[in-house]
């Protein structure tokens, strides 16, 4: 990706995040300014949200800069741990000094409106910036194809085989090639010249082992068979050309060396990836539930215990039993095999190289993150199943019951579905809902859950959140995304728009009775005309 194209991408990221950090700071803010109004003191559960809020606010926001914040957050977040593990419940007056901590941190972030320059199009996947070459000698495939990945908001260019070199001139991010007019002999060799190639990916006849070995073999990232469906190729495009992340990767390093330590974690900041470190063992613990992370390094030589033995006490934990454990070794500690074989996922032999606790630290995360994102997924969105949403929401229902505090449902459902993919195929009703999946996602606060309900419906908990404040945001997303689908010309004939229903989910008297009155109420929404959000005080 050229430079100018990366700034382009973190600036209206940038401009999302601090969006969507303005509402997670005040709903902390507001969440502790209440307990400091009362008589009585705050109760454990509401400190242990805070304290959660706070920490996931801090882990993300000095990788945006705004470390003032994340470092007010960080130390707000430490005292109302301290007070948790010794079970100290504060006084009102000592929250409200926290509020005014709080203040301070807020005040580096810049206004909104000073964002709306480069926030004009909030939400989108950034598709239009990947530039996809079709190259084939057969005109009706490339137009077929750059038709319908266009239509999902690629910037295709079309080439024969005798114009390889205008599509190098043009620096795609991925080709794909048809391999029925275009053998593996004519496209290979000009391939291998290439010294920075795009993602390789083929479309091609044979649908065996033999087949698929030889394209890995050639570099191909993605292999397609007919009759080949846009919609997997766009699958394929996010996983291999995917927009910035609001989160880093986060490694925790066990490593009693200081200095070595601090090495490992200067090295993985260079690449981009957070780390934490910790010099006494006895602390990894404590740092696995404040700080979650992707990954973690462990020296196989710590004072009072070796690393092989931390790993199972790490892995005690159901929490932290899929966590991948990457081990650091000294010369002539002979432990590789034992590591590998009982507790560890991977093994580094000290003097570390820079380039391979990198290699190693992505490709071990980056799959545990994916694979915890799809546990418990739904398969097109990434978002929570139905299974796993019923199951949050009796958490949240419980937690709000407990705590007194307002928690707020949403159902959402897109309209006219049905109509859109009868007049533009389900691959293009699909990439609606992905679209609509990842704009819920960017715009709703980090303590917010969001989970696929049906086809095109999804259900949104809105925990610390009224009514009124959640139908607020609801209709806010709502235009925005209005206003996205009106970029989608091809589709003129179909209003893509969506509908909504807010209710408090702390004044039902059970989840169930929580889900049936939301229900009612986008039923309301979608009588009365649809493209609206009704809530408690709407008819």
């Amino acid at each position: 990706m050229q430079d100018s194209e990366r700034s382009r991408r973190l600036e209206a990221l940038r401009a999302q995040y601090v969006e969507k950090l303005h509402d997670d700071v005040q709903a902390v803010m507001t969440q502790v300014e209440e307990m400091s109004t009362r008589e009585n003191a705050a109760a454990a559960v509401e400190l242990e949200t805070v304290c959660e809020a706070l920490q996931r606010i801090a882990d993300s926001a000095d990788s945006f800069g705004y470390d003032v914040l994340s470092e007010t957050c960080a130390e707000v977040a430490c005292q109302v741990r301290q007070w948790l593990d010794g079970e100290v419940l504060p006084a009102p007056y000592t929250l409200a000094a926290l509020q005014s901590r709080l203040q301070h941190g807020a005040q580096q972030l810049p206004t909104l409106e000073e964002l709306l320059p480069a926030h004009a199009t909030p939400g989108q996947r950034g598709a239009a910036s990947v530039r996809v070459a079709l190259l084939g000698d057969e005109p009706q495939w490339r137009s077929a194809l750059g038709e319908a990945l266009s239509a999902l908001g690629y910037e295709c260019h079309e080439y024969a085989m005798r114009d390889v070199d205008a599509l190098m001139a043009w620096r795609p991010e991925a080709v794909l090639i048809d391999e029925r007019s275009v053998s593996r002999s004519r496209w290979s060799a000009w391939w291998s010249g290439w010294s920075s190639p795009p993602h390789l990916l083929v479309c091609g006849d044979e649908d065996d082992f033999a087949a698929r070995l030889s394209a890995v073999r050639h570099g191909v990232a993605g292999y397609f068979v007919p009759p080949v469906d846009a919609a997997l190729i766009d699958r394929c495009l996010e996983r291999l050309v995917p927009g910035p992340t609001l989160e880093p990767l986060r490694v925790l390093i066990v490593d009693a060396d200081v200095e070595l330590a601090e090495h490992y974690h200067l090295v993985l900041d260079g690449a981009g990836i957070d780390s934490r470190v910790v010099n006494v063992p006895a602390d990894t613990l404590v740092a696995l539930r404040d700080y979650r992370p992707d990954l973690a390094l462990v020296d196989t030589r710590l004072p009072a215990c070796t690393g092989r033995e931390m790993a199972h006490v790490m892995r005690l934990d159901d929490a932290w039993r899929d966590l991948p454990v990457v081990y650091l070794a000294a010369a002539g500690d002979d432990v590789r095999e034992q590591a590998l074989t009982r507790s560890g996922d991977a093994f580094l032999g000290k003097p570390v190289d820079d380039d391979a606790l990198v290699a190693t630290v992505l490709s071990h995360a980056h799959r545990a993150r994916d694979s915890r994102r799809w546990v418990a997924r739904d398969g097109l969105t990434g978002l929570l199943t139905l299974a796993a949403l019923q199951e949050l929401l009796e958490v949240e229902f419980a937690r709000a019951q407990r705590s007194g505090t307002p928690t707020s449902l949403a159902l959402i459902d897109i309209d006219h579905v049905g109509a859109l993919n009868a007049h533009h195929g389900y691959s293009r009703g699909d990439h609606v809902i992905r679209l609509l999946a990842d704009h819920l996602t960017q715009q709703l606060r980090f303590i917010d859950h969001v989970g696929r309900y049906a086809d095109g419906a999804f259900c949104v908990v809105l925990p610390h959140c009224s009514p009124e404040d959640a139908q607020r945001a609801i209709e806010r997303i709502r235009l925005q995304f209005q206003s996205q689908m009106q970029t989608l010309n091809d589709c003129s004939s179909v209003d893509v728009t969506f509908s909504a229903g807010v209710v408090g989910l702390h004044d039902a008297p059970s989840v169930e009775a929580g889900l049936d009155a939301v229900d009612q109420r986008l039923y309301r929404a979608k009588l009365a005309g649809r493209n609206r959000v009704l809530g408690n005080g709407d008819a």
